[in-house]
């Protein structure tokens, strides 16, 4: 009974063995097939919440697990970070509010936490094609003349203005960034803000703009503020607050000049993306393309998954070369075989699958209770600095995004870009190519780049055996040869082989295992079966040599037969006759002897 048990077991086992592959084959994705392979991620990212609970993830992996798949909801919500950690509430109030749930006590106490950004230098401009008079007025007041050389001519009045940039413009005093600025002068001006990063030498120009006429008046405030975290100015946490802020239809123009002064001492944040999303700016868009790695990838906080999730979720309702680029980097070369990215990290992999295909909004934009989707219904989801046409309201979007009747299109020359012909190319550090209005076909449009004739290079060692010069190393599926690249220090980079796995030979194996485990079974019953083959093919009859038959061995005993006596019977009534025992004579001694001495002298 026992051994008819282990036995099953083992049948049971292969059995499951069988199955498995099965089912590896059938869940096997075609290529190109994105959709199997959205599934496959999504898939994997449940098993891994599944195996660790919502319990014991980290902050971030909740987040990003409600963001992407719906779950830890709950454990989001209940969360000690949430309304203490500036960053992680605006992270939970961008995934709490894309899955329908209220946000408002969220919101109200991220709001708390800004406060007027420091590290900045404010000016005042007043221009006019004419020689002017001006007055501001504010809790105190000023006087101002201007040139024709646009520069201050006089001042006076009260101490929140003085001359700065070599008299063109007026440096408002950091006590006096709370105060709202009246100007009015005697001929038709404009006013604006501009602001500086201390100890740099840019000049960044606020995007309102103010204009009247003669005796009329403008009103300009320096409205200037960053999210802190502690004591000071937090950079990441601004990114996330701004972002989060836009996807609730906040006003987040205030936190902009902080965020794009100090970009340059924060690029370890990617924060383009950030400000893509928020602002739609067709500038920062291009500054976000050209930071792609190898065609591939970007990069924030050293990671290229997470800073490929920031950008191809500001990416999500365009479809650039770059990021078609990276989606076929993602789902062909990077996507583990279990369907996960980057080893299984939850942060990543959920970021990744909301970037790529973002649920639909749960917003209710018409107050009606049906959500209508923008893209669905024909129309485009674009910023609205982006949109020619009219702006539907009762269209869901994602995010900062509005729903758009018509999209606007730039020209290259509004994109500051130069005009490639097709026999040139777009060169030149962070230089990149982008779609344009004015384009010709064959034509591209450069940006932070020039049109230069393509030169001949002389293909290298390491390309000539299709490899590809990496300065970092190989790849995940790749792998090093010793062939030369142009530079020595470079690694020169071939793709593996394909390892397609054959079940053939598993499913023989297994079919010879299940065919062993029956025959010793039921052997009893397969007995006579056996006898039956044995006898038929053992030879019951001795064969028979045309040569005769074969002779014992050497080595065993000859056997003698002998003929069965007969008896010989006597005729009746005849006597038995008796025939006498002839005995030879032995002959005498001497003559023995004699014969002996003869044989002896003759041996001599």
């Amino acid at each position: 009974m026992k051994k008819r048990v282990f036995l099953f077991n083992i049948l049971a086992f292969v059995f499951l063995i069988s199955l498995v592959s099965v089912m590896a084959e059938e869940t096997e994705c075609d290529e190109g097939d994105e959709t199997c392979k959205l599934n496959q991620a999504r898939s994997c990212l449940n098993e891994k919440i599944d195996d660790k609970t919502c319990e014991k993830l980290s902050s971030e992996e909740r987040v990003f697990s409600l963001l992407a798949v719906g779950d830890c909801r709950d454990e989001v919500k209940a969360d000690s970070k949430l309304m203490s950690d500036v960053k992680f509430t605006a992270q939970a109030i961008f995934a709490l509010r894309n899955s329908g749930s209220s946000v408002a006590e969220e919101k109200e106490w991220l709001i708390s936490q800004n406060r007027t950004a420091t590290g900045l230098n404010w000016f005042l401009e007043i221009e006019s094609p004419e020689a002017i008079e001006c007055s501001i007025d504010y809790s105190n007041s000023n006087n101002v003349n201007f040139g024709l050389d646009k520069k201050i001519s006089f001042l006076s009045g009260g101490n929140c203005l003085r001359p700065a940039q070599g008299g063109y413009w007026l440096e408002v005093s950091p006590e006096c960034y709370d105060e709202e600025f009246t100007i009015s002068c005697d001929q038709s001006f404009l006013t604006t803000l501009l602001y500086q990063k201390q100890g740099s030498d840019t000049i960044f120009v606020s995007d309102l703009t103010h204009s009247s006429s003669a005796e009329g008046t403008t009103n300009e405030k320096v409205n200037s503020f960053c999210f802190a975290q502690g004591n000071s100015c937090d950079y990441e946490a601004t990114l996330w607050s701004s972002l989060a802020l836009s996807f609730l239809d906040e006003n987040v123009d205030s936190y902009l000049s902080y965020l794009t002064a100090m970009k340059e001492d924060n690029e370890n944040f990617l924060p383009e993306a950030f400000l893509y999303y928020v602002t739609g700016n067709t500038d920062v868009r291009n500054q976000l393309l050209s930071k792609q790695i190898n065609n591939k990838w970007w990069i924030s906080l050293n990671d290229k998954y997470y800073g490929t999730a920031l950008t191809l979720f500001a990416l999500q309702f365009e479809e650039p070369l770059q990021k078609l680029d990276s989606v076929d980097w993602l789902f062909n070369e990077a996507q583990d075989d279990d369907g996960c990215w980057d080893s299984g990290n939850i942060r990543n992999t959920g970021f990744l699958l909301y970037a790529l295909a973002p649920n639909p909004s749960s917003i209710d934009s018409g107050g009606s209770g049906v959500i209508i989707d923008c893209e669905n219904a024909g129309f485009s989801c674009t910023s609205q600095i982006n949109c020619a046409g009219e702006i539907l309201s009762d269209y869901s979007c994602s995010g900062a995004f509005v729903c758009c009747t018509e999209e606007r299109t730039f020209t290259c020359f509004e994109q500051d870009g130069e005009i490639c012909n097709s026999n040139q190319n777009c060169a030149g550090v962070g230089s990149l190519t982008v779609e344009a209005s004015d384009l010709s076909t064959g034509q591209a449009c450069c940006v932070s780049g020039t049109c230069q004739e393509p030169v001949q290079v002389e293909s290298s060692a390491c390309e000539l055996v299709s490899g590809e010069c990496r300065v970092s190393g190989c790849l995940e599926n790749e792998e090093e040869t010793s062939a030369a690249c142009d530079f020595s220090s470079d690694f020169c980079c071939v793709q593996k082989p394909d390892k397609e796995t054959n079940y053939f030979w598993v499913w023989v194996l297994g079919l010879l295992i299940m065919l062993v485990i029956l025959a010793i079974v039921f052997r009893d019953k397969l007995r006579p079966y056996f006898i039956r083959i044995k006898s038929k093919f053992g030879g019951s009859k001795p064969s028979v040599s045309k040569k005769g038959p074969r002779p014992p061995p050497s080595h065993s005993p000859r056997l003698i037969q002998r003929r069965p006596e007969t008896r010989r019977m006597a005729p009746p009534h005849q006597k038995r006759r008796h025939i006498p025992r002839i005995i030879p004579r032995a002959k005498p001694r001497g003559e023995i002897d004699e014969v002996l001495k003869k044989l002896k002298d003759m041996s001599k």
